[in-house]
């Protein structure tokens, strides 16, 4: 609807003679049409989200990684995977290891292998709800 105290004189007298040189069918049609847009309806959206991967990313292990940003790293890499808890506590038990001296080098490659383990995991348990053949 238009609100006559936002148009200029001007204004409102080019929209009353707009109005007046359409039939009651088009003014009815102007009114759904008015209605349509004030509904938000035809507002273009922010499109959806790119589909989250199935299968682990290609991300290559840098040769100077540190513990905190291998663990960035493979939440890239396994994205499919959820940081529940469990996995977040895992995580840091392992990085805890890292900060009482561990080397960098085998905690990583014990977070490697706690989140290619959860990777199958989830595999598994998806092939058995949904049927998904091994691929």
């Amino acid at each position: 609807m238009i609100v006559a105290d936002d148009l200029s004189g001007e204004e409102k007298r080019l929209w009353l003679e707009r109005l007046d040189r359409l039939t009651a069918e088009d003014r009815r049609a102007l009114g759904r049409f008015a209605d349509f847009l004030a509904s938000g309806l035809g507002r273009a959206s922010e499109p959806p989200p790119p589909p989250i991967s199935q299968v682990p990313l290609p991300i290559p292990r840098p040769k100077l990684e540190s513990s905190v940003g291998a663990l960035k790293r493979l939440k890239r890499t396994y994205p499919m995977i959820d940081a529940d808890a469990s996995l977040l506590d895992d995580a840091s038990r392992l990085l805890m290891r890292r900060m009482l001296g561990t080397p960098d080098p085998e905690v990583i490659d014990q977070m490697e292998a706690l989140f290619a383990q959860r990777y199958q995991r989830w595999h598994q348990e998806r092939e058995t709800a949904v049927g998904v053949p091994e691929g």
